[in-house]
């Protein structure tokens, strides 16, 4: 870490400024104490910063094996990035590792042919849409992304058919969706009678936005247990910072990252939530120091039994995204969906907390409820959410957000002291 942290400063005009205004030299950190006296960084600082004060000296953006990236702009403006090729590749394979099911998807000397469907702001490609052709949506490394609307549930079947037709074509090795996305795509596909494979062993990896217990159902049901699912946990800018063992146990990347959880700015007890700062671990393009991700986690403990050493973390979700209840909890993503649970009559859900502080839950139907499923659900929510008013609604169209991604909960009254 120290050597990460001297090189930085070194290296960024940025960090240096940032360690220089707070009075800080790298010999000044020399030990876990120290460290925590570095304020941390954020996304503000590398949109204002980037590309000439973030890149290290001797790096320009076209320089051999950078990769650029841009998010999609979950919350706000979009954030241009780059990383090298390969600490892309070594932390993918880090993550991936805890997963015993991916193990063939690495054949020595071969490259998995991989398609991708997620909202267009996340396909590095501006042709995600309309009438653009394959190769029109081929990146560089052969990755081919699939046409999808901005708008999901407003995607015309042209389009939908289209994208299945692609990865029949493609023959793809690895998909690399949105589990809300694909899950849409999944509930299409046996509306057509269609099926998504490849003549290849197919593997599936999800991202981009939280994982719901109604997308993994409904993805897991279309596809067979015969084709490895993974979580991954992840962000434009720096790639895999976590992924899904073949148990199901979420595992957060501490080989490539130094990884802390705060709260209140103090790191956090086992059991405890605590938004994620990473370190960046020999990243010689854009070394990262305390890099608060605005996502939050609960760190668990213990050892896990598929193996790996990486921890074991709970996923929380976006801090913008936490409903803020008049008593001054915190309802997470993470724990709206557990509250909500498996409903097989729910294709879709999306919470939504007004600047009152009310709630509105709007889902889509799916299957055939049960007599009382509805009035169950209502039940549980109104439990989790109290004391602020709930409202919940059937309806058969949601919209995504500005981004293009669809969040199964927001809040504006978080949004809104996020913005301050």
């Amino acid at each position: 870490m120290r050597e990460e942290i001297a090189y930085a400063f070194d290296s960024t005009v940025f960090f240096r400024d940032h360690m220089e205004a707070n009075g800080l030299r790298p010999e000044d950190i020399k030990d876990t104490d120290d460290f925590l006296r570095i304020p941390p960084t954020s996304k503000s600082h590398y949109r204002r910063n980037f590309p000439t004060g973030v890149l290290a000296k001797g790096y320009t953006l076209n320089s051999s094996h950078v990769m650029r990236f841009q998010s999609s702009g979950t919350s706000g403006d979009r954030l241009n990035s780059a990383i090298l090729a390969y600490d892309l590749a070594r932390r993918q394979a880090t993550a991936i590792g805890v997963n015993r099911r991916f193990d063939d998807l690495w054949r020595p000397g071969s490259r998995p042919k991989i398609c991708r469907f997620a909202p267009p702001n996340c396909s590095d490609v501006e042709c995600a849409t309309g009438f653009s052709s394959m190769e029109d949506r081929t990146l560089p490394d052969g990755t081919l992304v699939l046409t999808v609307a901005h708008d999901l549930l407003a995607t015309p079947e042209w389009q939908i058919v289209k994208a299945l037709d692609e990865i029949e074509l493609y023959q793809p090795d690895l998909l690399v969706v949105d589990p809300t996305h694909f899950a849409f795509l999944t509930r299409w596909a046996r509306r057509l009678g269609r099926r998504i494979t490849s003549p290849r062993p197919l593997h599936i990896v999800c991202g981009y936005t939280l994982m719901t217990r109604a997308a993994r159902r409904q993805i897991e049901d279309f596809m067979g247990p015969d084709v490895p699912i993974g979580d991954m946990i992840g962000m434009s800018e720096l790639g895999y910072l976590g992924f899904d063992c073949h148990l199901g146990h979420r595992h957060i990347n501490d080989r490539d990252f130094f990884v802390e959880f705060v709260r209140d700015g103090k790191p956090v007890h086992e059991g405890q939530m605590g938004e994620l700062y990473v370190t960046t671990v020999d990243d010689g393009l854009i070394p990262r120091i305390r890099y608060a991700t605005g996502d939050y986690f609960t760190p668990l403990g213990g050892s896990c039994d598929c193996g790996s050493d990486l921890p074991v973390v709970r996923i929380e979700g976006r801090g913008t995204h936490m409903v803020r209840l008049p008593d001054g909890r915190l309802v997470t993503p993470g724990a709206l969906d557990a509250a909500v649970g498996d409903m097989p009559w729910i294709d879709l859900y999306k919470l939504e907390q007004d600047l009152t502080g009310a709630c509105t839950f709007r889902y889509v139907p799916g299957g055939q409820a049960q007599a009382d499923d509805a009035g169950t659900l209502e039940r549980r929510l109104t439990e989790v959410l109290a004391p602020a008013p709930v409202r919940v609604e059937a309806v058969d169209y949601i919209a995504c957000e500005r981004s293009g991604k669809f969040q199964s909960c927001i809040s504006h009254i978080s949004a809104k002291e996020a913005a301050r």
